[in-house]
């Protein structure tokens, strides 16, 4: 399948798990090559994370240092590898092998939502018409929901309970973090 139609697939799916719908599993390519080419979703993440990240340090208050775009791409890289390596261990920990790849097929295209959500809000903030004030209340909202969004998608995908969910939400921002300071 080409990349066009594949991300769309995976695209369309997990707009239905945006809306709570797990049903949106179904719509997932789970063959090896779908596990395989939901990686490919990173090319729709990069040029979003590169603007999210630019936009963010430059509108924070005060303003931060931005990294270089090198170093931007060196940590989505990073991270677009090392959650999937984390899980492949978790997931036989906690006795969900026989779902990874469902797991890690809508964690990859979900992440597309996930970063395109916070676009508005620094694309408004940027252009004036919202205050830095609004912005940051807007990105926490968008932060909020991200996690939300991912805690349901790894409760309903690696089917777990809602406590398990959490506390894999909570090791991949803290992968995250910690992979940001170090990078």
């Amino acid at each position: 399948m080409n990349f066009a139609l594949e991300a769309v697939r995976g695209l369309k799916a997990c707009w239905r798990l945006v809306c709570m719908d797990e049903d949106g599993l179904d719509d997932l390519d789970l063959s090896s090559d779908g596990f395989w080419n939901s990686f490919a979703a990173i090319f729709l993440v990069a040029p979003l994370y590169l603007y999210s990240s630019s936009a963010g340090a430059r509108l924070a208050t005060p303003p931060q240092p931005e990294r270089h775009w090198f170093g931007s791409l060196a940590l989505l890289a990073l991270l677009w590898v090392l959650w999937p390596l984390i899980m492949f261990t978790v997931a036989r920990i906690i006795d969900r092998r026989h779902h990874y790849v469902r797991y890690i097929v809508a964690y990859n295209w979900s992440s597309v939502y996930v970063i395109a959500a916070l676009v508005p809000v620094f694309l408004l903030q940027q252009v004036g018409i919202i205050e830095a004030v609004t912005g940051a209340l807007l990105s926490l909202c968008v932060i909020v929901w991200s996690l939300y969004y991912r805690w349901y998608v790894a409760k309903v995908a690696l089917d777990v309970p809602p406590m398990t969910a959490s506390l894999l939400v909570v090791g991949d921002l803290a992968m995250s973090v910690v992979a940001s300071i170090i990078v």
